[in-house]
């Protein structure tokens, strides 16, 4: 990989999350009930039987508060990540009782719960919710810089992707390699962008 790409990134990276993390408690909370009014009016996301979902952290778009709004409606089947070596995989949680801290103390899923697998016939009507630090309105998007997601969209192309951030989080343009993922969509508080 090219070292001034992966620096550019590196960069990238540490710029917009401290704008991230120069958001106040109040304005995260806000901006994030903002944007997670804005997933819920895609028709992808209504339609949705399954949501793989990541629980937040630190200063992501808060997304736990929302993921136990959906537990209480059992309208959808809630999936969250669980970090497995170098992958991530998703298990169905019933309550946010199924979760507890796990890799770099983020929330995961506890031992015994069903993993999601998109061979089943259920998984076919699925969105996928995805973190990052810097997105651009092209729906690109990076990571923290391991690719966990990037390889779990890999192998699973079929499921429509959309990315949670705030504004301060949107780049103009960002780097991007062929082997990065390109979302369906991203949310903000302002709006929502679409792939071209």
């Amino acid at each position: 990989m090219n070292q001034s790409i992966v620096m550019t990134k590196q960069e990238l990276r540490n710029r917009y999350l401290q704008r991230r993390n120069d958001l106040s408690v109040q304005e995260r909370k806000e901006k994030s009930i903002q944007v997670l009014q804005n997933l819920q009016t895609l028709p992808e996301f209504q339609k949705a039987e399954g949501v793989l979902i990541y629980l937040n952290y630190r200063s992501e778009v808060e997304t736990i508060p929302f993921v136990e709004e959906l537990l209480q409606k059992r309208e959808k089947r809630i999936f969250v990540p669980k970090v497995c070596g170098m992958d991530i995989r998703f298990y169905e949680i019933t309550s946010i009782e199924d979760v507890k801290s796990g890799y770099q103390g983020i929330l995961e899923p506890k031992e015994g719960m069903e993993e999601f697998s998109a061979q089943k016939p259920d998984a076919k009507n699925c969105l996928i919710v995805l973190p990052g630090s810097v997105f651009d309105r092209k729906c690109n998007r990076m990571g923290y810089g391991k690719g966990f997601y990037d390889r779990f969209m890999k192998l699973n192309p079929q499921i429509y992707g959309a990315g949670l951030s705030f504004d301060c989080q949107v780049a103009p343009v960002l780097p991007v390699q062929a082997h990065d993922y390109r979302m369906n969509a991203l949310i903000t508080e302002s709006g929502c962008y679409f792939r071209e």
